[in-house]
């Protein structure tokens, strides 16, 4: 399994944990890097940010509400900014969202049971709370 894939199944499984009533669990990217150093050893930041972009958009809805007049917030999503020279900012600046469509929850359990055969067949898997929702 290529490093990339198990950065992928990561923020997958970290979206699945929380799932904010279908809006995606709300991270920054500093509390993001340190939970995928925590469980996947040493990361560099460039290395999470390409994941992030990576993402299949089949796979996962990243997103930030925007403040609106009156108290209100609309949803962006990062597929607007993927393509723009300045697609970092926006991960790096503020919180932003990380919801995982149906699709992505089927590419998480392959590449969860790949990684498990892989990188870790002596050892029993640690449980992993996903919030599926009825």
């Amino acid at each position: 399994m290529i490093r990339n894939d198990i950065l992928e199944c990561f923020i997958l499984g970290f979206g699945l944990e929380i799932p904010n009533n279908d809006r995606g669990r709300p991270t920054s990217i500093t509390q993001l890097w340190l939970a995928v150093k925590e469980k996947c050893g040493d990361c560099k930041m460039e290395e999470l940010l390409d994941a992030l972009c990576n993402l299949g958009r089949e796979n996962a809805d990243l997103y930030k509400f925007v403040p609106l007049p009156g108290g209100l917030f609309q949803p962006v999503s990062f597929e607007r900014a993927r393509s723009t020279p300045k697609w970092k900012d926006f991960f790096m600046i503020g919180y932003f969202n990380v919801k995982v469509l149906p699709g992505g929850r089927l590419r998480f359990q392959k590449l969860y049971e790949q990684l498990q055969k892989e990188i870790l067949p002596s050892s029993p898997p640690p449980p992993i709370r996903i919030g599926f929702t009825a």
